[in-house]
């Protein structure tokens, strides 16, 4: 069968389990929009530092993206970063932070450099200037944020978000992650930086949360409601959730891989059955055309809202 097929096969615009797309907000879970509305309210109180954190598998990439795209674009300009690996300096996103300043707010080019703090602080100053003449103010959102660890990254945080002679309010930070690891990183931090933390928190996913999700990721995906019904009946969403354990993550592989399989077999609803198959096989590959179809998260500081 043609990766055309598969699309067709179900009546789908892409895959609809592993890509990341826009979620409207009708689309969010209970607690992740209870989440969503908590750290918009912080972003217009202004606060500084904001935390979310949520077990594995909680929403919180999802969350990372939904605000970003939903920001008040007449208050703030976002940048959505997310990273893979430890060891990124601070001078990397006071870089990405020139970088924007330059294209965005006519600053002049400067190059921040690997300075000390207050070297790379003093040329951002025209960047923190351009912003407050702007009204608006800048939001660095960082997915998977436990790689924040470390002193050097807790004294930039607290010297950019702090009142003082360089900087004014016009940065927030929103970090986003699993909660074990961004507990370790919050509790590294100086007590000056952790009193001037929002912490929002993900609860993970109960039975009803995971059946709303498998629909309302079809239904993003083209299906109507009975349709979705249809393709993944109540045993074979009740199968995938019981193999889950509550995680969304975990419940997006097998579900993804319980589409192949049956379209695989030519069947045009999903069993237990081919549930149980793709979660002995986890590696399966999906379709070509469901995974051309995904917009991923970049993987380093290169995520701007357009103008």
């Amino acid at each position: 069968m043609t990766d055309v097929g598969f699309t067709k096969f179900w009546g789908v615009r892409h895959s609809p389990f592993l890509g990341r797309f826009d979620v409207p907000a009708q689309m969010l879970l209970e607690t992740q929009r209870a989440a969503a509305t908590r750290m918009l309210i912080a972003a217009q109180e202004n606060a500084p530092v904001v935390v979310a954190s949520g077990p594995e598998g909680s929403g919180a990439t999802v969350l990372a993206r939904w605000l970003y795209d939903n920001l008040a674009e007449a208050t703030h300009h976002a940048l959505l970063l997310s990273l893979s690996a430890p060891g990124v300096e601070p001078s990397a996103l006071s870089a990405r932070m020139a970088s924007f300043g330059a294209s965005r707010l006519g600053v002049q080019p400067v190059d921040p450099g690997s300075g000390s703090l207050r070297e790379q602080l003093v040329a951002l100053a025209p960047l923190f200037d351009a912003l407050r003449g702007s009204g608006k103010r800048l939001a660095v959102i960082f997915d998977n944020a436990a790689y924040l660890a470390g002193e050097p990254w807790a004294a930039y945080m607290l010297a950019v978000t702090r009142q003082g002679e360089l900087v004014d309010g016009v940065i927030q930070f929103f970090l986003l992650g699993q909660t074990d690891a961004m507990e370790s990183l919050c509790a590294a931090w100086p007590r000056a930086l952790d009193a001037r933390a929002t912490k929002v928190r993900l609860r993970a996913p109960d039975e009803a949360d995971q059946r709303r999700w498998i629909e309302n990721r079809l239904l993003m995906a083209g299906c109507d409601p009975a349709a979705a019904r249809r393709i993944f009946p109540a045993p074979a969403v009740q199968r995938a959730i019981s193999l889950a354990r509550n995680n969304l993550t975990r419940l997006g592989r097998i579900a993804e891989g319980a589409m192949i399989e049956a379209f695989m077999a030519g069947a045009t609803e999903i069993s237990a059955h081919h549930v149980d198959a793709a979660s002995a096989s986890p590696g399966r590959p999906s379709t070509g055309e469901a995974s051309s179809q995904t917009t991923k998260i970049p993987g380093l500081m290169d995520l701007l809202k357009p103008e």
